[in-house]
């Protein structure tokens, strides 16, 4: 992982241990001159003893750089003060403490056996050089148990709990980034749900309407010149299916609104789709000049909203491909009950003309009923029939629509 960029407060931290490191080194030569404590016999005179600290203050500098090079550094020649101090000096402590803080901190590779090593050597050349000074058994295994402690323990124990802190740190923001992933995640899905619901919306409603009104208008225009009167009716019923369009859009659109400021004008919504409403549809598109049968069983089963309206779309949609893509064809719209379930089915015959469309285009209408029933896990089938029309049949589960109502 790259180092962050360098910056005045980082380099004044970065500063603080050299700084302390090389503070202790002047304070030892301040101590020797001044004379209150006793010197340590060694063949090297107290300012050559200072010096070395100075340079374990100097590598200290680049211990974030290459931590386990300054760490060997930074332990010779703490070993080199042991060793002419009979093992007693230990002005160079401070900066082995802090040089195997870093190397644990920053988890470079081989941390573990360099550390090792490191304490190791600290034994062996601080006990040897109190051994050679003639100290007690017992007072030399005291000591270099608690310089072992204190230089090695102590600094990577500190270390591990800095590191600790620092991965639940880390932990706690990416938990907190994927919280936020989800959620936006799951705001844009039901955004792309509403677009969808509404974008099927819209297309069942200017299908349907716009079919009936074009199959209207080619038959008026026809009537044109031969029947005055039936073409003043038809030029109605293109009226009256214009405003139920527009109705209905103005429903759509009023569902995305908060207020209900044209609840009660002319601007008010019509009534929502249901099955109560099929025989409506029949109707409009009987005024049209289209030949429907409806064959709708008195008794239904009470649905949920959103199956009462699945099952309205998929015969408005039905009727409208009948239009656009049979023009002419007698269709027969047939809703009956069984056990559990509610099938509702939509077919025509041959149209008696060529299809002006491909009719095996699965467009948005398709799609769309498809989606429709999928939400209420009702099962939709279409296909060509045996002597050339098509039927569309929509089986809703009751059982499963008794969940949604639920829900």
């Amino acid at each position: 992982m790259p180092d962050a960029p360098a910056t005045p407060a980082s380099r004044v931290r970065a500063a603080v241990a050299p700084v302390l490191t090389a503070a202790v080194a002047l304070g030892y030569v301040g101590i020797d001159l001044t004379g209150v404590d006793e010197p340590v016999l060694s063949p090297l005179p107290p300012l050559a003893h200072a010096a070395l600290v100075v340079l374990q203050a100097v590598a200290l500098l680049w211990r974030d750089r290459a931590p386990r090079t300054v760490l060997g550094v930074v332990v010779a020649l703490d070993l080199l003060i042991l060793a002419t101090s009979g093992g007693q000096l230990g002005i160079g402590s401070l900066a082995v403490l802090i040089a195997v803080y870093a190397v644990w901190r920053r988890e470079s590779p081989g941390a573990v056996a360099t550390l090792a090593g490191a304490a190791i050597a600290t034994i062996v050349v601080s006990a040897t050089a109190m051994a050679v000074a003639g100290l007690p058994v017992l007072l030399i295994v005291v000591a270099a148990t608690a310089r072992v402690l204190l230089l090695y323990a102590l600094p990577v124990g500190a270390a591990e709990y800095v590191r600790n802190r620092a991965r639940l740190t880390v932990a706690e923001r990416e938990r907190a980034a994927l919280i936020e992933r989800g959620r936006r995640e799951e705001t844009e899905r039901a955004l792309r749900a509403e677009r969808t619901a509404l974008a099927r919306e819209l297309h069942d409603i200017a299908g349907h309407h716009l079919s009936g009104i074009i199959v209207t208008a080619q038959a008026a225009s026809a009537l044109a010149a031969t029947d005055p009167a039936r073409t003043r009716d038809l030029l109605g019923t293109v009226q009256e299916e214009a405003r139920t369009a527009l109705a209905d859009l103005r429903r759509t659109v009023g569902l995305l609104r908060d207020d209900a400021a044209d609840a009660d004008g002319p601007h008010a919504p019509v009534a929502t789709p249901s099955l109560a409403r099929v025989p409506d549809l029949v109707a409009h598109a009987r005024a049209a000049g289209r030949g429907v049968e409806l064959e709708m069983d008195d008794a239904l089963p009470s649905l949920s909203p959103l199956a009462d309206a699945t099952v309205y779309r998929m015969v408005q949609e039905s009727l409208a491909n009948v239009a656009h893509h049979a023009p002419g064809a007698a269709s027969v719209v047939r809703i009956e009950s069984a056990t559990r379930m509610l099938r509702a089915a939509v077919s025509n015959d041959r149209p008696p003309a060529p299809a002006p469309a491909p009719r095996r285009t699965d467009g948005y209408g398709l799609a769309g009923m498809r989606e429709r029933a999928d939400l209420i896990g009702a099962r939709l089938t279409t296909g060509p029939t045996p002597d050339g029309g098509w039927r569309n049949e929509l089986v809703v589960p009751l059982g499963a629509d008794v969940e949604e109502e639920r829900a």
